[in-house]
C-alpha cells in the first residue's frame, strides 16, 4: 500500500529537522569551546606578562637598593596595553630587614593576575 505524498513531505520534514538541530548543536559546542579557547588564551597572555612586570620590578629593586643605601620600596605603577587595551599594572617593593618582597598585579576586575617574589638583600651582587 502506497501512502499519499503528503504524509512523506512530513517524514522528510521531520528529518530535515532532525538534521538542523542537529547541526545547530554541533556548532553550539564550537563556538562555547571557541571562547574557553580564547579566554584561556588571553588569561595565559596576562600570566606571562605579569611575570614580565614582577621581573621588571625585581631589576628595580636591585638596582635602586644599590645605588641608596636608604631605599625602602616604592609603589610603581606603568603605564601597559593587553591584548591591545589599557591594563593596570601595580608593582609594590618593600625592603624590610635586609628582605626583598616584590609583587606584580596585572589587569582589570575580575581578571587581575598577581605574583610574588621574596629574596635577600644578600643574593643580589
Amino acid at each position: 500500500m502506497r501512502y499519499p505524498p503528503r504524509r512523506r513531505r512530513g517524514t522528510l520534514m521531520i528529518g530535515v529537522l532532525a538534521c538542523l538541530v542537529v547541526v545547530a548543536s554541533l556548532i553550539g559546542l564550537i563556538a562555547k569551546d571557541a571562547l574557553a579557547a580564547r579566554r584561556e588564551t588571553r588569561l595565559r597572555l596576562q600570566l606571562h606578562q605579569t611575570q614580565r612586570l614582577l621581573d621588571a620590578g625585581i631589576l628595580r629593586a636591585a638596582i635602586r637598593s644599590q645605588q641608596d643605601s636608604d631605599y625602602t620600596g616604592e609603589t610603581w605603577q606603568p603605564t601597559l596595553e593587553l591584548a591591545g587595551q589599557d591594563a593596570d599594572a601595580t608593582v609594590t617593593i618593600s625592603i624590610d630587614d635586609g628582605q626583598t618582597t616584590v609583587t606584580a598585579k596585572l589587569g582589570l576586575a575580575p581578571n587581575i593576575t598577581t605574583q610574588s617574589y621574596v629574596y635577600s638583600s644578600s643574593e643580589v651582587q
